[in-house]
């Protein structure tokens, strides 16, 4: 009696067990181009079909065409916005799933900001930026731009030119390269609508002086050996700064504290060569080139 007994409680316990509706999971959100999977988490059925509908639509669901294992592979491309589902059987009998609802990343196109200084003006009628022989101004990209960050001068990718913001220093055709960090292999370009630089004839500006157009900031000497001197005029508030590589890339930052008028910068750490110091003000940025040497 005990024996049937407990005959009659496993037969009932795997029935409950396998009784089951089969629960789905998945990759529910996709990079463009990608693809995701979904699978049965207690694949325990004879036989599986998947299905798919738009949920913005009121179709019925349609089966999916050798979507017959636990596991379904799907592509962006079509499965975009779909809702998905399995129909497992087991001994005869069918069980439905839990539905789960595949979308997308979605971004705005790629955008540049460009950040104008006393060296530099645009031209409408050619669509061009002119830049004065030895001046500068910097680039940046827009968010949310900041993987696989390449820029490009002449259809040439320039070494080094990886950051989001890159500063132009001479004439030539410019564009970048990035995707999101969320969507790294998602890549976007400017190539269509690029950054034309031509040098600007009717202005001298040299890297190596120390004034500022509108004498807000005097950096000397230039160039430097091992201290920059900053010396500030007309009660400006430095805030902090950083110093740039030709690349844009990041070399230096700090803040900048007390209300005197004259700051030092230690320069001893960097190599011979040309940089960029941008200072942060309470007005807005100031960049200025200079030479360690």
């Amino acid at each position: 009696m005990k024996r049937i007994l407990f005959f009659v409680l496993f037969f009932s316990g795997l029935s409950n067990c396998f009784g089951q509706n089969p629960q789905i999971s998945g990759d529910l959100m996709l990079c463009p181009w990608t693809d995701g999977t979904a699978t049965v988490a207690n694949p325990t059925y004879d036989t599986y079909q998947w299905y798919s509908k738009y949920w913005f639509t009121e179709d019925e669901y349609v089966a999916i065409d050798g979507a017959t294992q636990s596991t379904f592979t799907y592509d962006w491309y079509t499965y975009d916005q779909s809702l998905l589902k399995v129909v497992a059987t087991i001994n005869g009998q069918t069980y439905e799933s839990n539905v789960i609802q595949v979308d997308s990343y979605a971004w705005a196109s790629l955008t540049i900001r460009t950040t104008f200084t006393d060296s530099v003006s645009f031209d409408p009628d050619t669509e061009s930026f002119l830049l004065c022989s030895g001046g500068s101004f910097p680039v940046e990209l827009n968010m949310p731009y900041n993987a696989s960050i390449q820029w490009y001068k002449d259809g040439v990718a320039i070494p080094g030119a990886n950051s989001p913001e890159y500063i132009i220093t001479s004439s030539g055709v410019y564009y970048v390269e990035a995707a999101p960090d969320f969507c790294p292999n998602a890549t976007d370009n400017n190539q269509g609508l690029p950054i034309r630089v031509v040098e600007k004839e009717d202005c001298n500006l040299g890297i190596d002086d120390p004034v500022l157009k509108d004498n807000l900031v005097k950096i000397y000497p230039n160039p430097a050996n091992a201290i920059l001197q900053l010396e500030i005029v007309n009660g400006l508030t430095i805030t902090d700064y950083c110093i740039l590589d030709q690349s844009g890339k990041e070399l230096m930052k700090n803040e900048i504290a007390g209300d005197t008028n004259r700051k030092q910068i230690d320069v001893t750490q960097l190599s011979n060569g040309f940089y960029f110091l941008k200072i942060k003000t309470d007005d807005g940025e100031i960049i200025k080139k200079f030479i360690k040497g």
